[in-house]
């Protein structure tokens, strides 16, 4: 390694601070950040706050002190090495060091190196807690705050993959998560209607479970979703149709048959569209009720409700359309918990369904409660469904209905709102 002459006299670890943290393009601050965020949240509630682990940050990087067991815990985390790969001894002096005779111990040695890991078998057991709660708070929390969250993640397991070493289980270990990582930033891209990036999220999911030789169905599940939010309802069919043939008898499975069916329906091919509802309804079950239905990769009964649903309004259908709210309202009231979204797209699908059979008023009374969501709920997925329902309301024989006015008037304030939220979603991206 060679040492720049104003680096002269700094201690070895001080450097490969400094230069770890720069090849990452990451400021001092950044750095201070990841610090925080590789801590536990028992660990965190304890830390100072951010300027003053910057201020830590610089005084480590300009050779003050060495960090200690906690700071230099969090370093290794936040870079994804071992404490000797931060701070052992340097290149330098290995390299001068005299030359060592053979014995029989090398074997040992060997096989002590082949061994070692820049991570931990518990580490990647943390990683899969983390993903399978971010997985879970999909559904809890708005979207641009879960995609923080997941993208900070696969950060950290591309930091892993990428410098250091770990063993082959390890590594393929590590794309298998970051498969399904990259898949859920997938949804919430499209949840926040960036569609183009939440495509390259998926395939980049596939390419990384193709990796890992594990199952492929989210990485297909999140592809199929994008394609048909793009509009191309061929492609989404046709990768919903490969999900479905890979996955496993979980939750995916149903949902991937009921997304094939709701890009049939869109196609127009109403035979495929209700063969692949059938699928659904056959693979939904089998699957294990004790399920509470919150997660990304959960399908509980609203939620086949709401694509069921899909299909039947596409395919001309209004009182199967019907039939499938009742299920989703009937769940809810058992005691199924309710999620922002897919109770806003129920209520939605409820009304088009209503105009569908010429009933204006009940189409009024369903949409009208959920137009109360929350701006950072109001995600892609609903306002376009609310698009589709404003659309039929602009039919010629409700030109001249003050209530229609009125209803096209707080969709348009609906959907104002949400753009407003994700306006100040990009202001808290620039200024971080």
């Amino acid at each position: 390694m060679i040492i720049a002459m104003a680096d002269q006299g700094l201690p070895f670890w001080a450097i490969r601070l400094r230069d770890e943290r720069t090849k990452r393009l990451w400021s001092q601050k950044k750095m201070a950040r990841n610090l925080i965020n590789a801590a536990d949240a028992k660990t965190r509630a304890g830390l100072p706050s951010i300027e003053s682990v910057q201020r830590y940050v610089r005084g480590y990087e300009a050779g003050n002190h060495m960090p200690g067991d906690l700071y230099a815990e969090l370093y290794c985390r936040a870079f994804g090495l071992s404490h000797d790969a931060l701070f052992g001894a340097p290149v330098r002096d290995r390299e001068t060091a005299s030359p060592r005779v053979p014995t029989l111990s090398d074997a040992t040695a060997l096989t002590s190196w082949l061994a070692a890991s820049n991570t931990t078998q518990e580490a990647i057991d943390h990683l899969a807690l983390t993903a399978a709660r971010l997985a879970e708070n999909h559904t809890r929390l708005p979207a641009a705050q879960v995609l923080g969250e997941v993208v900070q993640m696969h950060d950290q397991i591309q930091s892993l993959l990428r410098s250091g070493k770990q063993r082959l289980a390890q590594t393929r270990e590590l794309f298998k998560i970051d498969s399904e990582i990259l898949a859920h930033a997938g949804f919430l891209l499209g949840d926040l209607n960036r569609d183009q990036t939440a495509m390259v999220y998926g395939q980049a999911a596939l390419t990384c479970a193709q990796e890992a030789e594990s199952n492929e169905a989210i990485a297909w599940a999140v592809q199929s979703k994008t394609a048909r939010w793009q509009g191309n309802y061929e492609d989404s069919a046709t990768f919903a149709r490969k999900g479905f043939e890979v996955s496993a008898p979980t939750p995916l499975r149903a949902m991937l048959a009921s997304y094939e069916a709701r890009a049939a329906g869109l196609i127009g091919d109403a035979r495929r569209a209700r063969e692949a509802l059938r699928r659904a309804d056959t693979a939904a079950e089998h699957l294990d009720s004790s399920d509470p239905g919150t997660s990304v990769w959960s399908f509980p009964p609203p939620r086949q409700a709401l694509l069921a649903l899909s299909v039947s309004t596409r395919t001309g259908d209004p009182d199967a359309a019907l039939r499938a709210v009742a299920v989703a309202d009937a769940a809810w009231t058992s005691g199924t918990p309710r999620t922002p979204s897919t109770w806003a797209q129920i209520r939605v699908g409820s009304g088009i369904a209503h105009l569908m059979k010429g009933d204006l008023d009940a189409a009024l009374t369903e949409v009208s409660p959920m137009l109360a969501l929350e701006p950072e709920f109001r995600v892609a997925t609903v306002t376009r469904y609310l698009d589709d329902f404003a659309k039929r309301l602009k039919q010629k024989k409700y030109y001249k209905s003050p209530t229609v006015a009125a209803m096209l008037e707080s969709i348009y304030d609906f959907n104002r709102g949400a753009l407003l939220a994700k306006e100040k979603e990009k202001l808290g991206e620039s200024t971080a």
